[in-house]
């Protein structure tokens, strides 16, 4: 998810010698709320092997504080897309664009979201709490 006039309010704020880690602090505690519902939602197996491999990192992509939450996981797409004909009539938005094998030959198994969802029920959350951080920064320059 994209919020729209950050680059534009960023640019303001370094002229008014705004901290530059503002943003990022907030991006930083989006992303683990993002990664906690994720947890929560995923499901435990007999390991909890992908619960415990979902991952929350901020970093700089092209100029811009990007948030990522994921799993390196090899098996976790089969698990938030699921697989075989249960997988593509699983109703969990979005489908995978890749190959996860949605033969029709095949049962498979249905899809388990948890990236998607907690990504999805968190997107106002997200953008307030990096408004907040924002906000605490315009407040330290003397704003209201």
């Amino acid at each position: 998810m994209a919020m729209q006039g950050v680059d534009r309010l960023m640019r303001k704020l370094a002229r008014l010698g705004a901290d530059k880690e503002a943003l990022k602090r907030g991006i930083h505690k989006a992303t683990l709320k993002v990664q906690g519902d994720a947890k929560a939602l995923a499901p435990t197996g007999e390991t909890g092997q992908l619960r415990n491999s979902i991952k929350a990192e901020v970093t700089e992509e092209r100029g811009k504080t990007v948030g990522v939450v994921s799993t390196g996981l090899d098996y976790a797409p089969y698990v938030e897309f699921g697989t075989g004909q249960r997988g593509k009539d699983s109703p969990s938005p979005p489908k995978y664009d890749g190959d996860l094998s949605y033969r029709q030959d095949w049962k498979g198994m249905p899809a388990q979201p948890f990236l998607y969802p907690a990504a999805e029920q968190n997107k106002q959350i997200v953008s307030d709490m990096i408004a907040d951080e924002l906000k605490k920064e315009i407040r330290k320059l003397g704003g209201h």
